[in-house]
């Protein structure tokens, strides 16, 4: 069959403000199978009915073709709104019909997208990527697009093992046709590069007291390009000012146009903890940079330490910092000759556009070629006690938190699983008097123990204080963590004492 000849696919985007690789990937995807199929690009917008602006100019920049429509995803379960959907899925399906769409490529979780999906036949691929496997318990039903594309195989084969669908890897798609050899490895001052919002999952701390270690032995500077506007990247900044070191790392913020930075540098370093497959990777070797990286997820998969790249042995300082001095090491001994020839091998075998365009054009038809789809019914079956749940939502004063009323599918599922009648609430701040009045509301049988708080004694809420060492840990109880910092470094400190994510440890929000 002639599939691309009729076939018109509609890419659906993420957020309707800020950029990220997620989104961009799929921006890329369909800039390279626009040579294939009738292409037009979907943008969000926000509840002002303006589009992103980043992805509309990169649209404007390509030629693509691109319309906006309100809609909202989600990178998580817990996120995934059920009644915002429902709001958005008029829209979308006058949307397909006029435009005559023939299939869906979205990215994140897309819940609209998927029920317009079933109820016009238009078979649905979703991109989506890293999750811990824990959180898969939060939402079981069958909600979700029966075909899945990710970067790594470490999570392709998570997504289809748990959700039982179909699924590919297929690496992310180089930025050009053709790879940019240097024409020379300088050995003086070496530019390191990193990508990405600057935030705690991309673990760019880590990456500047590795580098700060070892500018006693090497000539370096550490170019860091992405958004700084959280708490984190101000302790960054703050470190870099601190130990005077503002002259070897410079913060860039958040930059639209990477090439001039990827012309300049010589290495990229990614220090990420928690990441499918880093598509800063691929912009890096297509310009010809040295990959320095922790082991994340599909790293591995593809890039071998003092093969074609420096793969650190795990995620701490030292062992960042000892992989830049590998790397420094080639520099100067000229070894990085042969690690940049294995990486250009490795580039042409997983990251050219020819070869991506191939394996998606090949996954696009095999999944066209499937005429069995899933049912509606399932979705709305929900519908009736998602509104229960949202009328006892109605009466929490949320403080300003919306995250509590688009969360009516969580904490639907959420009753269905909770550990007995006793809980206790992590945080004695604002985010833990929100969370003890959903509670209160939505499962009224709860009854709230006591606040767990390092830094606060007495009562909040008419409730009692405790400190984390006098909770008392049990199986059978429930443990909610309502905290905007730190929530990771808890987590951990449960489960150290036999607890478990979504078992007996929930995140509000």
């Amino acid at each position: 069959m002639d599939f691309p000849g009729k076939t018109k696919i509609a890419y659906f985007l993420d957020a309707p403000k800020g950029f990220g690789g997620a989104g961009n990937l799929l921006l890329e995807q369909a800039r390279l199978m626009e040579d294939l199929y009738k292409v037009v690009v979907v943008i969000p917008m926000d509840t002002d009915g303006i589009k992103n602006e980043e992805y509309e100019k990169r649209c404007e920049k390509y030629g693509l073709s691109y319309i906006g429509l309100k809609y909202g995803t989600a990178y998580n379960f817990m996120d995934l709104g059920y009644t915002g959907a429902m709001r958005s899925v008029a829209e979308i399906e006058e949307f397909a019909r006029k435009e005559e769409i023939t299939f869906f490529h979205s990215v994140q979780l897309n819940l609209a997208v998927e029920y317009v999906s079933r109820k016009l036949k238009i078979p649905h691929l979703m991109n989506i990527y890293q999750l811990q496997e824990k959180e898969f318990k939060i939402c079981p039903a069958d909600i979700y697009a029966k075909y899945h594309l990710c970067d790594s195989n470490m999570y392709s084969d998570l997504w289809q093992r748990r959700l039982n669908i179909s699924s590919r890897c297929i690496r992310p798609v180089a930025l050009q046709d053709e790879f940019r050899k240097k024409k020379t490895y300088i050995k003086d001052k070496i530019k390191i590069l990193m990508l990405g919002a600057v935030c705690e999952r991309k673990n760019q701390m880590a990456a500047i007291r590795a580098v700060e270690a070892c500018m006693g032995s090497y000539k370096m500077e550490l170019r860091i390009a992405g958004d700084a506007g959280s708490d984190y990247a101000e302790e960054c900044i703050s470190y870099a000012v601190e130990h005077t070191l503002s002259e070897n790392i410079i913060f860039h913020g958040f930059v639209s146009d990477i090439m001039p930075l990827l012309e300049e540098c010589d290495c990229l370093l990614c220090t990420s903890v928690d990441e499918s497959f880093p598509s800063s990777m691929v912009e890096a070797l297509t310009y010809d940079l040295t990959i320095i990286s922790t082991p994340i997820a599909g790293v591995p998969e593809v890039f071998v330490n003092n093969h074609n790249a420096f793969v650190s042995m795990d995620f701490s300082v030292s062992g960042i910092g000892e992989s830049v001095r590998e790397c420094m090491e080639c520099y100067a001994n000229g070894e990085i000759n042969r690690i940049h020839q294995n990486a250009e091998d490795t580039w042409k075998s997983n990251f050219d556009r020819r070869l991506v365009r191939q394996q998606m054009d090949s996954y696009y038809k095999s999944i066209l070629a499937d005429k069995n789809f899933k049912s509606v019914d399932i979705i709305l079956d929900m519908k009736e006690e998602i509104c229960r749940t949202e009328e006892r939502l109605s009466e929490v004063d949320a403080e300003g938190e919306e995250w509590v009323y688009t969360r009516s599918l969580y904490y639907m599922f959420l009753n269905k699983n909770l550990c007995g009648k006793e809980t206790y609430i992590w945080g004695a701040g604002k985010l833990g008097r929100v969370t003890l009045s959903v509670l209160e509301r939505i499962f009224p049988d709860l009854k709230v123990m006591a606040f767990i708080d390092s830094h606060k004694a007495g009562e909040y809420c008419k409730i009692p204080i405790i400190k984390p060492s006098d909770v008392p840990i049990r199986e059978d109880a429930s443990y909610f963590i309502s905290l905007a910092r730190e929530r990771s470094r808890v987590i951990r400190y449960l489960e150290i004492r036999g607890l478990e994510l979504n078992t007996q440890i929930w995140c509000m929000p």
